[in-house]
């Protein structure tokens, strides 16, 4: 991603964002970072899986979106289909730095040389008068929360790993023509290590609000089916036959 800057009325002022902005920038994603509190809904349209960034070690929360590199099912003539909108992308283009110098804490930060930024057309970020849009106000509030929803997010998936709870697997993709590619780094819940936990171990994943996101973890294993279906509907994509889970 390009280096962020500060968001600025002074310097940004004429700015706008375009008119379709997110859905193009997901459009070759075929993973989306979302956040543990998206589960529960990412799992209407989505398998989700826990992936480990290789820059930062970090664990993320992907929903998968394509078994293609550069592709997103769920974008089709530069429209989003899909019930569930992740929060990333309805913040888009802007996103949370932190602040330069001593100062503590974080800022709003966009590419300014982004395409999804026009002087010509599109939403405005502020208002004539220098205060900030209705697009700018609702923006900020959903950033404002992901903070805190990023934090939990990593809680959620430091707790999984501690309990020896992920399970590294692989996606075998098999295609009607008999080849056969497999998609690793994927990681989902161990279903057989949950079911021997104790109740006291289990009582304190309910009372974190663990519990409901891991069966959501669980059950989204079958919108496999619903990415297939929508690989097949795409007339360029090879023919996938079926998808196999299989222990890395």
């Amino acid at each position: 991603m390009t280096e962020l800057v500060e968001l600025s009325n002074s310097e940004h002022g004429t700015l706008k964002v375009t008119d379709n902005a997110a859905v193009v920038f997901v459009k070759q994603q075929h993973i989306l970072t979302i956040r543990v509190k998206e589960i529960t809904q990412a799992i209407s349209s989505f398998p989700v899986f826990l992936v480990k960034n290789p820059h930062t070690g970090l664990w993320n929360i992907a929903a998968l979106s394509s078994f293609e590199m550069g592709q997103n099912l769920f974008v089709r003539d530069d429209k989003w289909h899909a019930i569930f909108t992740p929060t990333s992308m309805q913040t888009f283009p802007f996103f949370l730095m932190n602040l330069a110098g001593e100062n503590q804490g974080y800022t709003m930060g966009i590419a300014p040389n982004d395409l999804a930024f026009s002087t010509i057309e599109g939403q405005s970020i502020f208002e004539s008068t220098g205060k900030p849009s209705l697009l700018l106000s609702r923006v900020k509030t959903l950033l404002e929360a992901d903070i805190k929803n990023d934090i939990q997010s990593y809680q959620f998936a430091e707790k999984l790993e501690a309990m020896q709870l992920i399970k590294r697997i692989n996606l075998v993709v098999q295609y009607a023509d008999g080849t056969v590619k497999t998609l690793k780094g994927m990681n989902s819940i161990d279903e057989a290590k949950l079911q021997q936990l104790t109740n006291d171990e289990l009582a304190g994943l309910n009372k974190l609000g663990y519990l409901m996101p891991i069966h959501a973890m669980l059950m989204s294993i079958i919108q496999l089916n619903n990415l297939i279906q929508k690989h097949n509907n795409v007339e360029s994509n090879k023919t996938i036959s079926q998808v196999k889970l299989a222990l890395e």
